[in-house]
């Protein structure tokens, strides 16, 4: 069943959202430039005047300013919030650490789902240890709350901290504890991001 309907005035190359009956999931259905149709999900979300962003995302942001959104065979009311799911990579810190410390705060505001990773390059110093931890913080009174670990770290590897879904934090930090005599690590400290 359709609910909404976008088209250029010319009806062109339209783009609708569908519903599929059996798990009432949304379908974003476009024709690209190429002339191939899209079918993409969707989930309920954000505003109509960002739509634009969308438009964008899915290649049509040239015909934006051409189309009109319809309610179609539809009990919805406007606005209309549409979201796509978005992935993203980030480098939360990388370098040498040779004492105790932590990085500033990061904003993650836009995700809601962390997936962190710990690359340790290059170790030196004797009997060196390395504990890295990625907290939240309570802007409100401005404390910081482990949500990830990985402790004991000793040698090189890829070391997975772990995933926080449903993130609450708007800011995030990393913190790194080592010891041993004159430790020194090379690490980056990655996350992937979902919307």
């Amino acid at each position: 069943m359709s609910l909404v309907e976008v088209v250029k005035p010319d009806k062109t190359k339209p783009a609708r959202l569908l519903r599929k009956p059996e798990t009432n999931e949304l379908i974003l259905e476009y024709t690209g430039v190429d002339g191939n149709v899209y079918r993409v999900p969707v989930a309920i979300a954000f505003l109509p005047q960002e739509f634009g962003d969308l438009a964008a995302q899915l290649g049509l942001a040239d015909l934006f300013e051409k189309l009109r959104v319809a309610i179609v065979d539809s009990t919805i009311a406007v606005p209309t919030d549409l979201q796509y799911i978005y992935k993203d990579s980030l480098l939360l810190f990388s370098g040498t650490v040779t004492a105790s410390g932590n990085t500033a705060d990061i904003d993650v505001s836009r995700f809601t789902t962390l997936r962190i990773g710990l690359n340790v390059t290059a170790v030196s110093g004797t009997n060196p240890t390395l504990d890295v931890y990625v907290e939240g913080k309570y802007e409100a009174v401005d404390i910081y709350v482990p949500l990830l670990s990985k402790t004991g770290v000793t040698a090189t590897g890829f070391y997975e901290l772990g995933q926080v879904d449903n993130l609450a934090f708007r800011l995030i930090r990393v913190r790194w504890v080592v010891g041993g005599t004159s430790p020194s690590f090379t690490i980056s400290v990655v996350a992937q991001a979902k919307v």
